[in-house]
């Protein structure tokens, strides 16, 4: 047996090569810090080794881009995603630039999460081109209007359920709200039709195999977090240590769910036009994939674009309904604006329910939505990443390889786009129309080729809920008017759910 006089030349030759690594990663990670600085650009002062991500799991990355506009007021300024130099822009004239006049040169998002992780990688939202510009052209046709007008007749089913959940839970029995928890609850049961199918409500405390899967996604706990961020932010160190975009309990049940309801409908020989698993099944017949690629890939195209649905449908939407009946709960006048505008055409429809072509005729409506998603986008930023060597402008070149972030916040809250940006102004948006973008002031759903295919789904899933809730209650503050984000959450979220006090009208 080996004695300790023995192991003490390895253990000190293995000290050695340990600090010696660690030094050389020190040298290197430093000496990239001053990428910025060579170049001339004004940049975020770094710090080994997270760069200018150290308050990552404490504070939001929406805080970040707020704190980032404030600090730097300029069209550009680097930073260092850990090691990695990327540039944030931060005017709407280099937003156009990146995101669509030269989209050539940014046509990927930064965000990976490698090929371990199929549904996190091929969903609509993360995968590369030329496979994101044949499933967008497949996909587009799910978000006609035609279609739309159809699945609004099942949001205002469940917007009538949402009101009774209301006043049976948080009127009747003097239950405080979590805003964020009910609309995720209200949006899950129409994405669960709108993708599978499945008529069921968990607003009617009925079991909701969708709610199994949402209530996953939109818990932001410290694990998730992070995942999310590695993935987002540092997609090397995410690829290899294999995190995953969708929880592993979400991506189970959205596998086995969507599976079940293929094998119901070949067994019984039926299909469905208006859900998302219909579609898919058909556009696995036609898709063109590349002749060496892999046997399961048709199956995680699908599951992927069912995934990123659901996740897509519920946070953003559930996000911006509670920050808007925060809102208009601090904003009584605004709030009796909007009623008598929904007041007066349900007069005028003599309708019990405002259907599609009604609820598009609300100016006031539509415009508290979209001063809710300027004043809180729930993204905020869009991400690319250069392909090639770019000219931004005479004094900036863009190398290939370097992520460029645009600071919507810095957009949506310059002064010289929406006065007073920090008040919540409804009028700014009365005239606009849905795909107005405002020259580029306005990107709560992204722009260029890239924006969100379900922009007008997910508008309409918010006006159906908006106009319901408004006309049955008057809403007021229950919580302090500034609300703190959730520091686990890449996607904008109040920390503790937000909060109203509804008052039968």
């Amino acid at each position: 047996m080996m004695d300790v006089q023995t192991y003490k030349p390895i253990l000190q030759w293995f000290l050695y090569i340990t600090v010696f690594v660690l030094g050389l990663v020190y040298w290197l990670v430093n000496r990239n810090f001053n990428y910025w600085a060579n170049r001339g650009i004004e940049y975020v002062k770094p710090s080994f080794p997270l760069g200018n991500l150290g308050f990552i799991m404490r504070k939001s990355f929406w805080d970040f881009c707020n704190e980032l506009k404030d600090k730097y007021r300029r069209d550009y300024v680097g930073v260092f995603l850990a090691w990695k130099p990327a540039l944030f822009v931060q005017t709407a004239e280099l937003a156009r630039k990146v995101l669509v006049k030269d989209h050539d040169s940014f046509q990927d998002r930064y965000l990976y999460s490698g090929h371990s992780d199929p549904l996190g990688s091929l969903n609509l939202f993360t995968v590369k081109n030329p496979t994101w510009t044949e499933m967008r052209h497949e996909l587009s046709p799910m978000f006609t209007s035609l279609r739309l007008k159809k699945i609004t007749e099942l949001m205002n089913i469940n917007s009538e359920q949402l009101v009774q959940k209301v006043q049976r839970d948080y009127v009747d029995n003097k239950k405080c709200v979590n805003l964020k928890e009910l609309f995720s609850m209200y949006t899950s049961d129409t994405v669960a039709y709108s993708v599978f199918g499945i008529r069921v409500s968990v607003l009617n405390d009925q079991l909701s195999p969708l709610w199994a899967i949402t209530s996953h996604m939109v818990k932001w706990t410290f694990w998730r977090g992070l995942e999310f961020t590695m993935i987002f932010f540092v997609p090397a160190v995410a690829a290899f240590f294999r995190m995953k975009f969708f929880s592993a309990p979400a991506s189970e049940y959205i596998k086995k769910i969507f599976w079940n309801v293929a094998e119901e409908r070949k067994c019984k020989g039926t299909s469905n036009d208006k859900d998302l698993v219909n579609h898919l099944l058909k556009l696995k017949d036609n898709l063109k994939l590349p002749a060496n690629s892999d046997a399961d890939l048709a199956d995680n195209l699908m599951l992927a674009q069912a995934a990123v649905f659901i996740l897509g449908s519920v946070e953003t939407s559930s996000t911006t309904l509670s920050y808007c009946l925060h809102e208009l709960a601090y904003h009584p006048e605004e709030q009796e604006i909007l009623f008598n505008e929904i007041d007066e055409a349900y007069k005028r429809t003599g309708k019990s329910i405002l259907e599609y072509d009604d609820l598009m005729e609300q100016k006031y409506l539509s415009g508290c939505l979209r001063e809710t998603m300027r004043k809180y986008p729930p993204v905020a930023y869009l991400d690319r990443i250069c392909n090639k060597r770019y000219m931004l402008n005479d004094d900036v070149v863009i190398e290939k390889g370097t992520p460029v972030f645009v600071n919507v916040l810095a957009i949506h809250y310059d002064e010289k786009n929406f006065p007073e940006p920090n008040k919540w102004k409804p009028e700014r948006f009365t005239s606009a129309s849905d795909s107005d973008n405002v020259q580029f002031t306005f990107m709560p759903f992204g722009e260029g080729p890239r924006f969100c295919i379900g922009k007008r789904y997910g508008m309409m899933q918010m006006r159906t809920a908006l106009a319901q809730l408004v006309h049955k209650y008057k809403l007021e503050p229950s919580v302090p008017y500034d609300v703190e984000s959730d520091p686990y959450s890449v996607i904008l979220a109040p920390a503790d759910g937000g909060s109203v006090k509804f008052v039968p009208r």
